[in-house]
């Protein structure tokens, strides 16, 4: 598809899906979204889509769903490519962030634990500042305080303080942003 046809898509798209925002998004490549509860944008998002716009992830895509009752918020000055956004409860993403190809951030384990349990979701918290690594897991109930550093391929289960480079699977603290 062609810059142009991107670009009504995603016009389109946003518009169908009720995505708020007061300055449309710099989107490069078409942006999947499945919006049954409330996405909204702050101004200067770039989100990159497709492997055109980010090589590094093989053949990803952006894909964002909120089920009924989620959320997902991204704050202004925020960078995001090929990553996939699911929330059942809510997702804040702060300012400033930057968030790697190929990430996943679920606030959900999508399905109940035994046989009679119910499924169980958390909100996350993404601070201001922070840096995620391409092809990082963050999971449930995650709160990543403001200027912390992920590392590429970590998989985030508990919360991250502000300041810290953590990485590994799971993600362990490795030392303090200097």
């Amino acid at each position: 598809m062609s810059k142009i046809l991107f670009s009504t898509y995603n016009r389109i798209n946003l518009y169908v899906q009720s995505v708020e925002y007061e300055q449309f998004p710099d989107l490069r490549g078409p942006i999947y979204l499945n919006n049954q509860g409330r996405i909204v944008l702050g101004n200067n998002i770039r989100i990159n889509s497709g492997t055109t716009y980010n090589p590094i992830g093989g053949n990803t895509r952006c894909f964002w769903t909120t089920k009924p009752g989620g959320v997902i918020k991204i704050g202004e000055n925020t960078g995001i490519s090929n990553t996939v956004l699911y929330s059942f409860n809510r997702i804040e993403i702060g300012r400033d962030v930057l968030i790697g190809n190929g990430c996943k951030i679920y606030d959900s384990d999508f399905h109940p634990i035994g046989r009679s349990g119910e499924m169980v979701s958390r909100q996350i918290t993404i601070g201001d500042g922070v840096f995620i690594g391409a092809h990082s897991i963050i999971l449930k109930g995650v709160t990543i305080g403001n200027q912390a550093v992920v590392g590429a391929g970590s998989v985030v289960t508990r919360d991250i303080p502000a300041g810290e480079i953590w990485a590994g699977n799971p993600a362990k603290f490795i030392k303090k942003v200097e």
